[in-house]
Order: structure tokens, then sequence, then C-alpha cells
């Protein structure tokens, strides 16, 4: 439980901790490659987010990325962890980039893989989503083809969108609750407040990693190569032949990289 509400959190191993943040529509199954090597030297808990994977989906929940920002914060608190390496995936390398900026003294070093750092990078179907009458009817049909769809603008390699890659992910979506909860992240991530968080950027303490695939159809190269200049300690690690996902596309190289980084 984490405030409130049960939380399906995979962990493993001993040390420093670590945190394993997923992405937009995706659970803690997007780690399966990179758990267990971490675990290795590190204690690392890999957790659903609040309304996706098998965590409960709480109707009341802030789905913003200051909702989600706010319950990892309270997710650190109640495991006891006075400060932990952050390290997540597109909306989760936002959501961890955003507590480290608010509550520096909590996140000892940052990784983020694919995260959108400014507006540019905002999907498609996030403009999709905010039109009132369009976003309400797309999300009652969010389900399995949602899940392709994305899939096949996430990975490069077609080949690794596999079934279980759709089973895993389309898990929310059987439910009114978990449709809701994607749609209201789609909603509610272009917040007011973002102007006032990039121009914060030169501020971020943490070591900061920031790994991109250079097929990568959300963050482009010259997104990343701006935000590395501005943080202070920032470095952008580039993996060629790979999409939005590199933990899941090329684990390998990400592996070497963390093992390094941390």
């Amino acid at each position: 439980m984490v405030a409130g509400a049960r939380i399906h959190c995979l962990s493993g191993g001993q040390g420093e901790p670590v945190v394993l943040l997923h992405g937009l529509g995706a659970s803690s199954y997007t780690w399966r490659h990179l758990l267990p090597s971490l675990a290795r030297t590190h204690a690392v808990y890999a957790p659903d987010f609040p309304g996706y994977g098998r965590s409960d989906k709480p109707r009341d929940f802030d789905y913003s990325l200051g909702g989600f920002a706010a319950w990892l914060r309270t997710f650190l608190t109640e495991r006891g962890l006075p400060a932990a390496a952050l390290i997540g995936n597109s909306m989760g390398g936002a959501v961890a980039l955003r507590l480290a900026l608010d509550e520096p003294r909590l996140v000892r070093r940052l990784v983020l893989i694919g995260a959108p750092v400014f507006l540019n990078n905002v999907p498609q179907m996030v403009r999709i989503m905010r039109r009132p009458l369009l976003g309400r009817l797309l999300e009652l049909f969010l389900g399995r083809w949602t899940v392709r769809l994305v899939a096949a603008t996430a990975f490069l390699d077609p080949a690794l969108i596999t079934k279980d890659v759709i089973d895993e992910y389309s898990l929310a979506f059987r439910t009114r609750a978990g449709r809701r909860a994607t749609a209201e992240t789609l909603r509610r991530c272009l917040s007011p407040d973002l102007d006032g968080y990039i121009a914060r950027y030169g501020t971020l303490q943490a070591p900061l990693l920031f790994i991109r695939g250079d097929h990568d159809g959300v963050v482009d190269d010259e997104s990343a190569r701006r935000f590395c200049g501005i943080v202070p300690n920032g470095r952008l690690l580039r993996i060629p032949r790979c999409g939005h996902v590199p933990q899941e596309e090329k684990p390998e190289a990400v592996r070497t990289a963390l093992e390094a980084f941390l």
C-alpha cells in the first residue's frame, strides 16, 4: 500500500536503492531485462504507477506529472528510502525529473531514457486526447489495438512486439478504471506549470545520464542535446538502431551504461 492504494512492485537485491519508473501505458514489465542484473549490486524497486499494470486505479488520484511526482515522494518515504537513484523511461523519466527539481535531497542520481523534456516532445496522442469530444470517445475504446499502434512507433524492431508484450501492456485496458487512468494522464500531462519547470533545468543538482535511441520518434536528438547542455551534470548516450524503449530493445547497451553510471 502507498498513500492508501495497493501498488504492485517488483523488487530485489541489497545496497544503494534504485527505483525504476515505467512510461505511459506501460508497467514494471518494461524492466524485466534489467532488474535482475541491477539487483546484484543494488536494492531495486520497480513499481507500477497508480492506474497502470497491476496496481490499483483510484478514480480520485491526480494523474498529472505533479500527482505522480507527489506519489513517488510518498513511495520513497513509506519504503524508508531517504534518497535513491531514479531511472525512468518516457513519462517515468519526466516524473523522476520533476521530483529531482522539487526535492533534490531525495534523488542521488538520475537516468532519463527517452524522457520528454520540452514541449515539442509531446506525442500526438496527447493532443488528441485533450480534445473534449474526441478524447472521451477514444477513452471508451482503448485496448489491445492501442498497444499495438503505440508499440509500432516505440520499437524500431517489430519482431520484439510479441504477444506477451501486447498482453502485459493491455492489461490495464481491460477495466474502465484502467482506460480512464491512461486517458486522464494524457489529458493532464501538459500542466500550466511546465514552462516553469523547464526554466529550472539549470538548477538540477543530481548527476544525470540521458539515454536516447537513435530512432526515438518522441524525443529528437536536438532536444536531448539541448537538455544535456542546460543541466549542470548531464551526459547524453545515443544507442544505435533503437527506438523509444532502449531498456527493452537494447538491454545490454543500457545495462552497461547503468553499471558504469551507478
